[in-house]
């Protein structure tokens, strides 16, 4: 009895040390865990509406032409952006294609936090502001040869083109101020693989995205005729300046999208990684607007289908 007691005792002695062991590989150290939060810089493409030239291009012109966007040249060729009748193609002009050959690198901070060792919730977003204060136009002011009299002018012409040895007028800057924005939120699923160190997961998403443009005139110099008969004796009230019609101009872009990710993750060691992501199916509805004051406003609307679209790299640290 007591011999078999004495062999008992000793076989738990050396069956718990070995299930005591950690399992082989190291899953349990690499893979996301629940409570965890994850910290990445994505480096890619289609987070913001197109730039183009900061946006300008959604500024309606303010000279009576028609409100849009695009060239106002008279042309319907392939390849050009509008005409002075038609508005360019709003998915070349303002939406991001976000191709896998799109070139242009954006960069947008995201955070994922782990509900369970397999899902999380994700967060990621990015903004842009430019404030450019207006500045008045200055003329120049041009002398005779001698550089003793002043020369006689139109009241209609302010001089922004004089002699080289005059003064030099002094060009007026547009004040604007646009903002660029962009937000996703989506959930995500962790699958493990018998590689210790590669996570592949796949999710869905939805993205709100903005761009908006406000202009302030400065003085410009810029004169034009008025509905007075000449000969009347006030030769300087047949002009006016052109800067008491202009009011204040904007445009901006709001755009809803949703779609499915893919990436995968691979542990350079734990809690660091690098990761590539791409979006499968991704759909985006754009509503433009443009307003100037005093005018009835311009609407417009886009709906965009990409496959495989926003190629992204990932840099992250998960504790």
């Amino acid at each position: 009895m007591l011999k078999r007691l004495s062999i008992l005792i000793m076989t738990i002695l050396l069956v718990v040390p070995a299930m005591a062991q950690p399992k082989e590989g190291c899953e349990c150290v690499f893979a996301p865990k629940a409570g965890q939060v994850q910290f990445q810089l994505n480096v890619g493409t289609g987070q913001f509406f197109n730039d183009m030239t900061g946006l300008y291009y959604m500024l309606p012109d303010e000279d009576g032409t028609a409100m849009g966007i695009g060239s106002d040249r008279n042309t319907l060729e392939p390849g050009t952006y509008g005409n002075a009748y038609i508005s360019g193609d709003l998915s070349n002009l303002l939406v991001n294609q976000g191709s896998l050959n799109f070139m242009t690198r954006n960069y947008m901070v995201g955070m994922k936090v782990f509900v369970s060792d397999h899902i999380n919730i994700n967060l990621s977003g990015a903004y842009m502001l430019n404030l450019q204060p207006k500045k008045d136009f200055i003329e120049g002011e041009a002398y005779d040869i001698a550089g003793l009299n002043v020369k006689d002018y139109d009241v209609s012409e302010t001089p922004a083109t004089v002699g080289v040895g005059d003064i030099y007028a002094s060009k007026a800057i547009l004040g604007a101020v646009t903002n660029k924005l962009m937000v996703q939120l989506g959930t995500e699923y962790y699958f493990n693989t018998r590689n210790e160190r590669i996570f592949p997961y796949i999710g869905v998403f939805g993205q709100f995205k903005m761009a908006r443009i406000e202009s302030i005139y400065p003085y410009t110099g810029q004169y034009m005729s008025t509905d007075l008969p000449e000969g009347e004796g006030y030769p300087d009230m047949n002009y006016e300046e052109v800067d008491m019609y202009r009011t204040s101009r904007g445009g901006q872009a709001l755009g809803f999208g949703g779609g499915i990710n893919i990436g995968v993750e691979y542990a350079l060691m734990e809690g660091l990684f690098v990761g590539v992501e791409v979006a499968p199916v991704c759909y985006q509805y754009t509503l433009l607007h443009l307003q100037v004051g005093g005018q009835d406003p311009y609407y417009a609307m886009n709906h965009n289908l990409r496959a495989f679209a926003f190629p992204q790299l990932t840099f992250g640290f998960r504790f």
